[in-house]
């Protein structure tokens, strides 16, 4: 079995999802969580989106098309001209990890009050970006001083809050 990526009906992605789990077709639609602040109750509000708007990943045995064509919310299958092309296994399994991060996610940076020495963080943004690091002290109300490891070795700098985000 293969992974394919599947064209949906536009704005019927979570339709098309609930059609593939009817027709018992393994799919995966990677979503994106994102933060907002209500416009009038300023309260935060979490909400998932989809990480490839009107896409989704369907695995297949490689010449079992037609099943997808019988469908209502599935508009195509993306290929060239040789047929629908498939994607890797590894492809597929990364961008779940990733999801399962939260690397996509749209988050408010934590509180400064989240962020205790000893504290573990993921560098965001930045030069360091994509690096973990060990927070030693806060230098101010949007900036601690941590200990990151890179190209083996561990230095100390000054990150801003925004930056980054807690790790468990």
């Amino acid at each position: 079995m293969k992974w394919f990526v599947v064209r949906t009906v536009p704005g019927q992605q979570q339709r098309a999802m609930a059609e593939f789990a009817e027709a018992r077709i393994e799919a995966y639609c990677p979503m994106m969580r994102r933060e907002t602040r209500h416009y009038q109750t300023k309260k935060w509000i979490t909400r998932e989106y989809p990480l490839f708007t009107g896409y989704c990943f369907v695995r297949l045995v490689e010449g079992a098309y037609e099943r997808l064509h019988e469908l209502d919310y599935t508009a195509s299958i993306l290929g060239g001209s040789v047929g629908p092309i498939s994607i890797p296994d590894s492809k597929v399994a990364e961008i779940q990890e990733e999801q399962a991060r939260g690397a996509f996610d749209i988050l408010r940076p934590p509180p400064m009050a989240a962020i205790k020495p000893q504290s573990r963080v993921y560098i965001q943004s930045g030069p360091l970006a994509g690096h973990y690091a060990s927070v030693t002290k806060a230098r101010g109300k949007k900036i601690v001083r941590a200990i990151v490891e890179s190209f083996s070795e561990m230095r100390e700098i000054d990150i801003d809050i925004a930056n980054l985000k807690l790790v468990a």
